[in-house]
């Protein structure tokens, strides 16, 4: 994320200059709640959390449905007719070492992404848009390029808008607030088409240990670990040259930061991915000059994602940030889409593994991106029930 905003055309966003604005949200409560590394062959830290009707269990175990509506045929976890939308299941996985039990909520197989992001420039900048795909490479408008979400409260500039699951199955959504602050936007949405409970976390805090500039809090994105029973809260500074995180619980009460440790240089916004034991971070070099940095690269994992075992060089261009990452759903590998910052527009690159990827360039011959000016995006699944609903409500 970078300073685009000259102080006059912020003056003219939130008032006349006198005005008190409070950009300070609650404040961390709580110790953080950390992944244990030896857990990580664990069958419980390989099975995601979000499990989808037609999924293959891994094998080398013998499952059962404890309870829930669910059936496993030929090691595939299948909905009943009697299924909910949003289905809680616990497993059984027997192995040789013993027999264990696993919470799950079951879904409908994905269809697609939904796709948050917001605009540089316009009448409508600093707010959530929305757009969706199908293919990871045709992205379509959502209510015509508007704005879906305006913030309501502290600077009322909302940036870098990053989608999550909830634990239940419902959305949420975290932002930037504004550019100077110390507290992101959290936002409760049970369909992506209503949005409530706006309110500001405080998560760039000091302790009498870590004294931190309490001054930003970047492209924050937040995932549910099972494992751990919290969400992650990732998010950067500049400032304080580094990605950070938080856990939490119910995202209203939240632990002190912890520095998320990456490289021995400053970098920001970062975005995480899993597919089974196997994590890659996609972050950004922040070092001066960025004529000769301000690029992206990757951080790859086998145990979770706060223990990056080994970083690439640069895997794109200079003046290269915001990266998202989605699964392709019709192949084995991964889209990587980030911001070409001077030139206002997505550039994409094809990974196909999360482990030792081969990388290729997709040409912008190959996108479709209708979209004005976008920038810093992120790809949340939905299932083909929950893309119709967001069509319904928005247009196409």
């Amino acid at each position: 994320m970078r300073k685009t905003c000259l102080a006059l055309s912020f003056l003219l966003m939130t008032g006349c200059a006198s005005q008190q604005v409070n950009t300070h949200g609650i404040e961390p409560s709580e110790e953080p709640v950390l992944p244990d590394p030896a857990d990580y062959t664990d069958i419980n830290a390989e099975l995601d959390y979000f499990l989808n009707d037609g999924d293959v269990l891994p094998e080398g175990y013998t499952w059962k449905v404890v309870s829930g509506n669910a059936e496993i045929i030929d090691g595939i976890i299948h909905k009943t007719g009697l299924s909910d939308e949003y289905e809680q299941i616990t497993l059984s996985a027997d192995d040789d070492t013993g027999t264990q039990e696993l919470e799950r909520l079951l879904l409908d197989p994905w269809s697609g992404y939904i796709i948050s992001y917001f605009s540089e420039k316009g009448d409508e900048a600093e707010r959530m848009k929305l757009a969706y795909t199908f293919d990871c490479k045709y992205w379509f408008k959502l209510h015509e390029d508007q704005a879906v979400l305006s913030a309501r409260t502290g600077t009322k500039r909302l940036r870098d808008p990053a989608l999550f699951r909830k634990q239940d199955g419902t959305f949420g959504v975290t932002a930037t607030q504004g550019y100077d602050t110390d507290s992101i936007y959290v936002f409760d949405s049970p369909d992506l088409i209503t949005f409530d409970n706006e309110r500001l976390l405080k998560v760039n805090a000091s302790t009498d240990e870590t004294k931190l500039s309490e001054e930003q809090a970047w492209a924050p994105e937040i995932f549910w670990d099972h494992t751990i029973g919290r969400y992650v809260i990732l998010w950067s500074s500049v400032k304080d040259g580094s990605m950070f995180f938080n856990t939490s619980s119910d995202l209203n009460a939240f632990s002190i930061p912890q520095k998320l440790i990456l490289t021995d240089h400053p970098v920001i916004d970062g975005t995480v991915v899993k597919d089974g034991h196997q994590w890659l971070i996609c972050a950004k070099d922040e070092r001066e000059p960025m004529e000769e940095h301000s690029q992206l690269f990757f951080g790859f994992s086998d145990t979770s994602w706060n223990d990056w075992q080994m970083t690439t060089g640069p895997v794109t261009g200079h003046q290269s940030e915001g990266p998202m990452i989605m699964k392709d759903l019709e192949g084995p590998g991964w889209y990587l889409y980030y911001d070409d910052y001077t030139r206002f527009q997505f550039k994409a690159l094809y990974l196909s593994d999360l482990k030792d990827p081969d990388i290729r360039e997709i040409e912008d011959s190959e996108l479709l991106i209708p979209l004005d000016a976008p920038a810093h995006s992120f790809a949340l699944p939905v299932t083909w029930k929950e893309m119709e609903r967001i069509q319904n409500a928005y247009g196409t």
